[in-house]
């Protein structure tokens, strides 16, 4: 697990903590990201996980037309 691999889950799952370094950091600890990160990649929905995200929020993005 990087930095990286952090930083890809909150921008995937809850993009509005992503926009600054002390939001991304407190939604890391609040919600202990770095052991749901672990746990996906062990498991093997990590990759899953992101792509499902960005798929969800392309589609609210594309029916509500924002």
């Amino acid at each position: 697990m990087t930095t990286d691999d952090i930083t890809a889950w909150v921008t995937a799952v809850a993009p509005a903590f992503a926009s600054n370094e002390r939001s991304l950091a407190l939604y890391v600890r609040q919600w202990n990201v770095p052991e749901k990160v672990r746990r996906a990649k062990l498991q093997g929905y990590f990759d899953s996980t992101i792509e499902n995200a960005r798929e969800r929020r392309a589609f609210l993005l594309r029916r509500f037309r924002l």
